[in-house]
């Protein structure tokens, strides 16, 4: 009899224009940070973990990663 093999379903796999867009969003979220908040590992974590989240969701929108990642944060950078 033959053997069935197990596949796991792989959660941590995006496509490249998926992956640009959450770079993007994670930069542009970082940036738009207080400085001192920005700094903090503890928050660039939460930001990245707050992307991953929505683009396994199927997100790949730049701008709502973005914003999502950065809700509840104070912002107080201003462009230059």
């Amino acid at each position: 009899m033959g053997q069935v093999l197990q596949f796991t379903r792989r959660q941590n796999i995006f496509f490249p224009e998926t992956t640009q867009a959450m770079g993007s969003a994670f930069d542009t979220a970082i940036a738009s940070l207080r400085e001192d908040a920005a700094s903090e590992l503890f928050v660039r974590d939460l930001v990245a973990k707050r992307i991953i989240k929505m683009a396994r969701r199927g997100e790949v929108d730049r701008e709502r990663l973005c914003k999502s990642a950065i809700s509840g944060f104070v912002k107080s950078r201003r462009p230059a």
